[in-house]
């Protein structure tokens, strides 16, 4: 089978994960006017429902809840001027930053709750990589976390760049000065958190290991060194800015036609192929290398 053509979603089956008890809730509703800081709770829930099932999922929201909660502390740093870092961050656009994140979290919800509805609907093909059993459970904790990375980074990203808000305005404008900076200055921001990431990370694992459905602790202990070490966060701030160019581009290509969404799928699986061959170190390796060379 085409792996862009993957059809098992069995990570639930009967509204219940495969292999743990918890029943799932499915009756989450996205909306714009949801602040970031429900989001980022309905995110810490499912964290936590995964980390039940023992499966590598729970490592990507680890680091997804991470980046909300530094969406969340940057706008109270632009907004509020008796912030110790509101000088700092000033001069970012801080509706750009809420509507990157609240957007962005509408097409991983999108996803993944139509993974648990038993409604015949299409999920697009990372998603189905990503949220498919066999990257969850089978494969190497940092495998499932990485696929999920991809999958909301390189597929979902552009997309919210194309997105219209409510009033009919453009969510990045090209034009805008101050948002081309905000942009830009995003990977840069999110390896600051790396440190917190890798204690995430590292958090789920016990949680994981409490319940003894813990597998490929090493590769997670490994990561979260580098992370917390700073011995990553140059590799990291080239990969994040490559990432955040490269879907700027794709959004521009899909503005202008010239990208199809299908196309953009069919590259993301590509990618996500890619990860689910070799062990995790080989790829670290890869990256290193491939990063050092660009530089």
């Amino acid at each position: 089978m085409n792996i862009c053509e993957a059809s098992d979603l069995s990570l639930v089956k009967d509204g219940r994960y495969s292999d743990a008890s918890q029943p799932i809730q499915s009756n989450f509703r996205w909306s714009p006017t949801l602040s970031l800081g429900q989001i980022r709770e309905r995110l810490e829930y499912l964290e936590n429902q995964h980390s039940l099932a023992g499966d590598s999922h729970a490592y990507f929201l680890s680091c997804y809840i991470v980046s909300m909660k530094r969406c969340e502390y940057l706008i109270e740093a632009i907004r509020n001027s008796d912030h110790p870092e509101h000088a700092r961050y000033a001069e970012l656009d801080d509706r750009l930053i809420e509507s990157i994140a609240s957007y962005f979290s509408y097409y991983y919800f999108s996803a993944y709750e139509t993974a648990l509805s038993s409604e015949e609907k299409r999920i697009p093909n990372p998603w189905v990589l990503a949220l498919n059993s066999e990257s969850v459970t089978k494969l190497p904790p940092l495998h499932g976390m990485l696929l999920g990375l991809v999958a909301h980074v390189c597929y979902d990203l552009p997309l919210v760049l194309l997105e219209t808000k409510s009033s009919g305005v453009s969510i990045y404008d090209w034009s805008n000065a101050k948002h081309k900076r905000t942009y830009h200055e995003i990977s840069e921001l999110l390896v600051e958190e790396l440190p917190v990431i890798a204690r995430n990370i590292e958090s789920t694992l016990a949680c994981m290991r409490g319940r003894g459905r813990v597998k490929g602790g090493f590769s997670v202990q490994l990561v979260g060194y580098l992370l917390r070490s700073g011995l990553f966060s140059r590799v990291v701030f080239k990969i994040l800015t490559n990432v955040h160019r490269e879907a700027l581009l794709n959004c521009y290509r899909l503005q202008r036609g010239v990208l199809s969404r299908e196309a953009l799928a069919v590259l993301c699986c590509k990618r996500m192929s890619a990860l689910k061959h070799g062990s995790i170190h080989v790829n670290i390796v890869k990256t290193l290398l491939q990063t050092q060379f660009k530089s």
